[in-house]
C-alpha cells in the first residue's frame, strides 16, 4: 500500500509537465502563423509586381513594334528599364520589411539581460522545477 501512494505523485508529474510546457508549443505555433502571414504577405505582393512588369514588358514591346524611329525604340526600352528597376528597389524594401519585423518578433520573446542575469542559478532551477 505504501509503494502505491508513492507512486501516485510520480504519476501526476507527466501531466504538470505537459502543462507547464504547452504554452511554449502553443507560443510556437502562433509565431509559425505569423512567419506564414508575413511569408505571403511578401510573395503577393511580388508576384503582383511581376505581373506588373510582364504586362509592362509587353505594352513596350508593342510600342517598340510601332516606332518610328531609333530615338522612339530607345525611350521606350528607357521607360520599361525604369519601371523594372523600381519595381527591383520596391522587391527589395519590401524584403527588408519583413527582416525587420522577423527582428522584431524575435527581440520580444528573449529575456532581457538583466531579467536572466539578476536570479541566481539555484533559483532559475526551482522555478523550472515548479513551473
Amino acid at each position: 500500500m505504501a509503494d502505491s501512494v508513492t507512486l501516485f505523485p510520480q504519476l501526476l508529474q507527466p501531466t504538470a509537465a505537459l502543462k507547464t510546457y504547452a504554452p511554449m508549443g502553443v507560443k510556437f505555433w502562433e509565431n509559425q502563423e505569423a512567419a506564414l502571414d508575413c511569408m505571403k504577405e511578401l510573395a503577393d505582393g511580388w508576384f503582383a509586381r511581376r505581373y506588373t512588369g510582364a504586362q509592362a514588358a509587353l505594352e513596350t514591346a508593342k510600342r517598340v513594334g510601332d516606332a518610328a524611329t531609333p530615338f522612339d525604340i530607345t525611350r521606350e526600352y528607357q521607360d520599361w528599364m525604369k519601371g523594372a528597376m523600381e519595381r527591383l528597389m520596391t522587391d527589395g524594401m519590401a524584403y527588408q520589411q519583413q527582416l525587420l519585423k522577423a527582428g522584431a518578433q524575435l527581440t520580444a520573446q528573449l529575456p532581457s539581460a538583466g531579467e536572466t542575469a539578476a536570479k541566481p542559478d539555484a533559483q532559475r532551477a526551482d522555478e523550472r522545477r515548479s513551473g
